[in-house]
Parts: structure tokens; sequence; C-alpha cells
């Protein structure tokens, strides 16, 4: 080949180009996606809620009442910054774990850190177990 046909396959298919400008530009971004990647992480956990929840036990009610409905009685543990209001979520379950019956509880805000609380969920049949499925801080 010539030097002429050589250009022109060069330019052809961009093999001219200067791989300094790619390299720069590689750099460039994994350092931003590194910093970004670091901000996530450092600031992500900056206001980590501290609530948490133990479930203790539950009683069943599995004939039917005068009003003939089910329920289930669970009682848990609710662990949260003094003064926040938490919010929780309890559920009744069936021999199948198909939900039978759900409740969200608003607690108040105290001035101790933990409180124990017993929550009643009317259910659409006979539960064989009930439970706390999630606690959250609610924003005033």
């Amino acid at each position: 080949m010539t030097e002429t046909a050589s250009d022109a396959v060069a330019d052809r298919y961009d093999a001219s180009r200067s791989k300094r400008w790619d390299r720069r530009l590689g750099w460039t971004l994994a350092s931003v996606a590194i910093a970004v990647g670091l901000l996530v992480v450092v600031f992500g956990n900056w206001r980590q809620s501290t609530t948490e929840f133990k479930n203790i036990g539950f009683t069943l009610q599995n004939e039917p009442s005068e009003g003939h409905t089910y329920s289930a009685t669970t009682k848990f543990e609710v662990n949260a910054d003094p003064g926040v209001s938490v919010s929780c979520a309890v559920e009744a379950l069936n021999t199948s774990k198909a939900t039978v019956g759900w409740k969200i509880v608003d607690l108040p805000a105290i001035d101790s850190r933990s409180q124990t609380v017993n929550v009643e969920i009317v259910t659409l049949g006979p539960a064989t177990a009930a439970h706390a499925k999630g606690c959250w801080p609610v924003n005033p």
C-alpha cells in the first residue's frame, strides 16, 4: 500500500484519533463516579433511623365472638428516640401464611426510648400467628 492509501484507511476507520483524549475522559469519568459514590456512602447514612421493634407474643381468638368475627392480639416492644412518633404495621396470618388481618398503629411520642404495645387485629378467618411486620418514625 502506498502512503496515501494508508492515510485513507486510517481516516476511514478513525485510526488517527488520539488515544490520549480518550484516556483523559475515561479517568475523569471514573474519578467523578468514585466521588459521587463516596458522597452517597458518607451522607446516605447521615440521619439514620434508630427505630426498632421486637415481637414478644400473640394470642388468638379463633372462635367467632358475638359479632361473628375472629381476632388476634399481638404484643411487641418498640424502641425509638424519645419524643419521636412511630407507626407500626401489624398482621395476622393463617395456616398457609396468607394475611387474614392487617392494621397500621400510630404510637404517640413518649419520653422514654422503649414502649410495649398490645394491638388487637380483627381477622377474616382463623389465624395461626400475629406479629409486628415493621415500624418507622413519623415526621412531625
